[in-house]
């Protein structure tokens, strides 16, 4: 039985927790749940009736540093859902680091490591037999890396393109479709819960810049930072930018890309009729094929359509267990 632990009690956290409580049958038990605050371990697992949402009132409840319980080996595959920090990876980057050192299993949907780290964590994994797995980093439910990885392995993929980032994407849209100022559709953003307090990091491209870097060094064997990326915000576009680009039957979206060793995030001119010209929160993610052409792959970014991506990684690692190891 896979002893299954949380490390980031949070949105995600708490609904992946949810579906994995039904997981027994599968040969899983959810036995860790940690927060900032300290961990709850529970050997036997925790049932639906046993999840709380806030975990340090579970009588269970150890006020530790969450560190303690990976050190004590609690768990054989952690998931890892710590808020993302594109500057040093932190705290994410020492637990995963610290997890496939000593041959656990990680899945996460923080980017930040992987932006910092990503040639290091993939060789750490490799070395000591562990799985490293991150679909739920790039395009929320979007299938991204397992498709290309098992899908598409008789084919090449040459370049990459995307739109990577829903909150952005959303305010665009309403810029496109209602005409409204950047701060008013960001407003309307963040009263729907789609844009963070501080959008800094959206509005600015850096989101969709770490994205862009993890493509490229996932499925192109670039080895990329942060600091790789030519980016530009969405910012400045203006209304009347909108409108000169909808009287050309074209619009402005934020399009990630990463070609022939070079790494950007800006506004482009997108054709109407273009299959990346997705609106409202829905990501799009092209691939530019060898053989096959443009793929596109479209889906919802954020929410509810990540914790189907972590399920994913988690099915995948079980799998794993049961039959020989494969790259990931």
């Amino acid at each position: 039985m896979i002893r299954c632990g949380i490390i980031g009690y949070g949105f995600l956290g708490r609904r992946l927790a949810k579906h994995l409580t039904g997981y027994r049958e599968r040969g899983l038990k959810l036995t860790l749940l940690a927060n900032s605050k300290g961990y709850l371990h529970v050997e036997d697992g925790l049932d639906i009736e046993g999840l709380m949402e806030e975990i340090s009132t579970h009588p269970g409840f150890r006020a530790s540093h969450p560190m303690e319980a990976i050190e004590n080996g609690l768990a054989d595959l952690l998931i890892v859902l710590t808020p993302t920090n594109v500057y040093n990876g932190e705290p994410g980057l020492t637990y995963i680091r610290e997890a496939l050192g000593r041959g656990i299993d990680v899945v996460t949907a923080d980017k930040g490591p992987l932006v910092i780290a990503f040639r290091e964590l993939t060789s750490l994994a490799r070395s000591m037999g562990a799985s490293l797995c991150y679909e739920a980093t790039v395009g929320g439910g979007i299938p991204v890396f397992s498709l290309a990885r098992h899908s598409l392995r008789g084919d090449r993929i040459l370049s990459i393109r995307g739109i990577l980032n829903g909150t952005t994407n959303y305010i665009l849209t309403r810029m496109h479709f209602e005409g409204l100022t950047l701060d008013l559709a960001l407003q309307e953003a963040q009263m729907m819960g789609l844009a963070e307090r501080d959008p800094g990091l959206d509005l600015g491209g850096i989101d969709s810049a770490c994205k862009v870097v993890i493509l490229a060094n996932a499925l192109l064997g670039l080895d990329k930072k942060l600091e790789d990326v030519k980016v530009k915000g969405i910012t400045q576009v203006t209304p009347d930018a909108i409108l000169a680009a909808k009287e050309l039957g074209m619009t402005i979206k934020l399009v990630g890309s990463v070609g022939d060793g070079k790494l950007s995030v800006a506004p482009r001119l997108v054709r109407l009729n273009h299959p990346l010209c997705v609106h409202g929160t829905l990501n799009a993610i092209q691939f530019k094929m060898e053989v096959m052409g443009d793929l596109t792959l479209i889906g919802r970014g954020a929410g509810e359509s990540t914790v189907s991506a972590l399920l994913s990684d988690i099915e995948w690692i079980i799998s794993q267990r049961t039959s020989p190891r494969e790259g990931h």
